[in-house]
């Protein structure tokens, strides 16, 4: 009876799971060798960053919305943090928070205009990932200032054993996410707002805050990944974010979460993460060209979409 309690609340999140296993043990049979421990220390460390930018956009998915301005907060939270810091580890202590705030600042611009102003998430998010390009580009000339703090980039790049330091560190933010989301009041009030804003509203929930807070999370949440991230390459660039609007989307829906909001587990986000790293190695591994790499992804998260969809359908 355990079992089957267990596997009706999450099968689809073992499911996931099982998926990744699988892919990374297929890898490991095209490539004999590939799972050793240097690269499941790459992959963990690919893994925490896109888990970091999938925590943020889980909270506007499971409120109804999508944010995609992720890639421009992700790249400006990069810069902003080598342009304070200049290689300077000791600068590190007030240029964090900063990069936080600059990313709790963008989000919560995100969320004014969807929740206050009531424009369409995927408009407004579209035109202020524009803008933020446009400011950054703007300030910077498209010419990177300062550098990457050398602790951060051994944060970003070591571990030990089979995983990086930049993942055990997703693993504890995520082990706070999912209590916030699944035991606290906040947690629930996101639920019961994507499940339905008119019943959320009439059960004395503040609707436009708890919205505008998703975002506000979303953005923050970006810019901590575009520092991580920054500190991983150990360089910048102009649109190191692109690859993560979708691939943020794509964990989050291929780990059960409804993209209409409502349903799904942080877990699921974190399995689906998983997923994407893993696929992304083995299409790589195998020397598939790039055209092959994004229609298989595009199926991938096609798939995912669509399940989520059907599950969501058959919940209502």
């Amino acid at each position: 009876m355990a079992v089957k309690t267990i596997w009706r609340k999450s099968g689809s999140i073992i499911l996931t799971f099982m998926v990744a296993f699988l892919l990374l043990a297929f890898i490991s049979i095209v490539k004999p060798g590939y799972a050793n421990a240097a690269n499941l220390n790459v992959l963990s460390i690919s893994v925490a960053v896109l888990g970091l930018t999938a925590l943020g956009q889980t909270l506007p998915i499971l409120t109804g919305g999508m944010d995609l301005s992720i890639p421009w907060m992700f790249c400006i939270g990069g810069y902003l943090c080598a342009g304070l810091t200049a290689g300077d580890n000791n600068k590190l202590f007030y240029a964090i928070p900063i990069v936080l705030i600059a990313g709790l600042i963008m989000g919560t611009f995100n969320g004014l205009g969807i929740a206050y102003v009531g424009i369409a998430p995927v408009i407004m998010t579209m035109a202020s990932n524009i803008i933020f390009q446009g400011l950054l580009v703007g300030i910077t000339e498209g010419t990177p200032g300062g550098s990457i703090p050398g602790i951060l980039k051994i944060f970003a790049t070591k571990g030990s054993g089979v995983v990086g330091w930049i993942f055990l560190f997703w693993l504890l933010v995520s082990f706070g996410a999912w209590i916030i989301l699944s035991k606290t009041p906040y947690g629930r009030k996101i639920y019961a707002v994507g499940n339905s804003e008119t019943c959320a509203l009439y059960s004395g929930i503040n609707v436009k805050f708890l919205k505008l807070s998703a975002y506000a999370v979303c953005g923050m949440m970006a810019a901590l990944a575009g520092m991580l991230y920054a500190g991983k390459v150990s360089q910048l660039y102009l649109g190191m974010g692109d690859t993560y609007q979708m691939a943020s989307v794509s964990a989050v829906a291929i780990g059960g979460v409804s993209l209409v909001g409502g349903s799904g587990s942080y877990v699921g986000t974190m399995a689906g993460c998983f997923v994407i790293v893993i696929l992304e190695s083995l299409l790589a591994a195998m020397n598939f060209s790039q055209g092959i790499q994004k229609i298989i992804y595009g199926i991938v998260l096609f798939l995912a979409v669509m399940i989520s969809s059907r599950k969501k359908k058959a919940e209502s």
